[in-house]
């Protein structure tokens, strides 16, 4: 997060605020305190295609990342979805909401000078600690729903690595070995330095490198994904009642965050082709809970 808030404040310093002479930025505050917005400076945003790999306009100038460089997207799609991000924003630029936008700046500056190996290393960090391995018994009603929740997708990622991981009851996944590690890595590496910056917004968004796997090969929704990751705090909520705006707002949060690392994943990896949709089962999974 780090790094994108800093891609982002720059935007302000580089060849926009020279150009529109911007000089008055206005502090956004908001629930999660990473939001800020600077005035708009355009009226019309469009894309521009050169060969294969698209552009943003905004009024008739390119969009340009923080570091200055231009901004080249292999996707239509995406282009188009970066496009309406912009062309979305009213008086002022709020930039929180802009995932596809930051996550397209960071593919184009890697401000942090990481390697892809360094960014899988990262990603797999979180299948050290991951949500779905570690199911408590502390309740055993509870217990039995992350088992029956949780264990086929612990399995569709062993069949897709060939790996044999298993709940834990202690503070790290026991079976999880430099082999099982190796074969892991060597997956996302193939994906290609731009979705690995999808991978890990999505894994950093669901804490679990296993739903990620499994929402990006299509076994389960978004929502369905952001629900399962939640399954703990959701049996919590139906026994002892929630806030229904702030849960509503960080549920939603996530879906939008998750959602756009899916499309950037698939659209830098498949820059000819539209993605097919999942249908969610998140009505069947909540009355599964209310059971």
């Amino acid at each position: 997060m780090f790094q994108i808030a800093q891609c982002l404040k720059s935007i302000a310093r580089n060849q926009i605020q020279i150009k529109y002479k911007l000089h008055n930025f206005t502090k956004i505050s908001s629930f999660s305190r990473r939001s800020y917005a600077i005035n708009k400076f355009y009226k019309t945003t469009s894309i521009i295609e050169n060969s294969d790999s698209y552009g943003v306009l905004l009024d008739s100038s390119k969009l340009k990342t923080p570091l200055g460089k231009e901004l080249i997207i292999n996707n239509k799609a995406l282009a188009l979805a970066v496009a309406e991000e912009w062309e979305m924003q009213k008086e002022h630029i709020k930039t929180d909401p802009m995932h596809l936008t930051k996550l397209c700046f960071l593919a184009v500056d890697n401000p942090s000078d990481l390697s892809e190996h360094d960014v899988v290393q990262q990603i797999l960090s979180y299948l050290e600690t991951d949500t779905v391995f570690f199911i408590s018994d502390a309740d055993n009603e509870l217990e039995k729903l992350l088992m029956e929740k949780w264990m086929p997708l612990i399995q569709k990622f062993n069949g897709y690595f060939d790996t044999n991981l298993k709940p834990s009851k202690g503070i790290y996944v026991e079976s999880l070995d430099a082999q099982t590690k190796a074969l892991v890595e060597k997956y996302f590496l193939s994906l290609g330095f731009p979705a690995l910056h999808g991978v890990l917004h999505a894994v950093e968004t669901l804490k679990s490198l296993v739903l990620t796997t499994c929402c990006l090969h299509q076994d389960i929704s978004v929502k369905d994904a952001v629900l399962l990751f939640k399954m703990e705090e959701e049996y919590q909520c139906t026994k002892w009642g929630r806030v229904d705006w702030i849960k509503d707002y960080i549920d939603n949060d996530s879906v939008i965050r998750l959602s756009a690392a899916m499309l950037f994943i698939y659209y830098t990896l498949n820059p000819k082709y539209k993605p097919l949709a999942k249908q969610d089962n998140y009505p069947q999974i909540q009355n599964s809970l209310k059971q």
